[in-house]
């Protein structure tokens, strides 16, 4: 996968996550503007969110250091780890306020996103 494809799945998982953030407003307009779910579930997408850009530059770094025939070393998986881990630690330290369940759901948005954009695609696929 080159770099231009590699945007064009960035900007479809952008999309995907304007409909996420889409959601949320709409159920924190509807729902208690106070309800630790939806904060919960937004510090969570919002970690996500930084996991997958950090993801895009590691790749990005990774094509670039292939192409000029050196090894790849990467701290990539440390960092998105290290996101993952302060969303966390945000969510322990204001309980009151956000539901930690909801922290690491809104955490596997990302991953969730990743799928239903790879179905979309594949589906897209079979029907040409």
């Amino acid at each position: 996968m080159n770099i231009i494809l590699q945007d064009a799945l960035y900007r479809a998982y952008l999309r995907w996550f304007g409909l996420f953030y889409g959601i949320l407003a709409v159920l924190l307009l509807i729902g208690r503007p106070s309800d630790p779910v939806i904060y919960g579930l937004a510090l969570g997408g919002t970690g996500s969110f930084l996991i997958l850009t950090l993801q895009r530059l590691s790749v990005d770094r990774m094509y670039r250091v292939i192409e000029t025939g050196r090894k790849p070393m990467s701290r990539g998986t440390v960092s998105r780890m290290a996101v993952a881990v302060l969303c966390v630690m945000i969510g322990l330290k204001y309980q009151t306020e956000l539901s930690l369940t909801a922290v690491v759901i809104g955490l596997l948005a990302g991953h969730v996103i990743q799928f239903c954009e790879f179905l979309t695609h594949e589906l897209k696929r079979e029907k040409r």
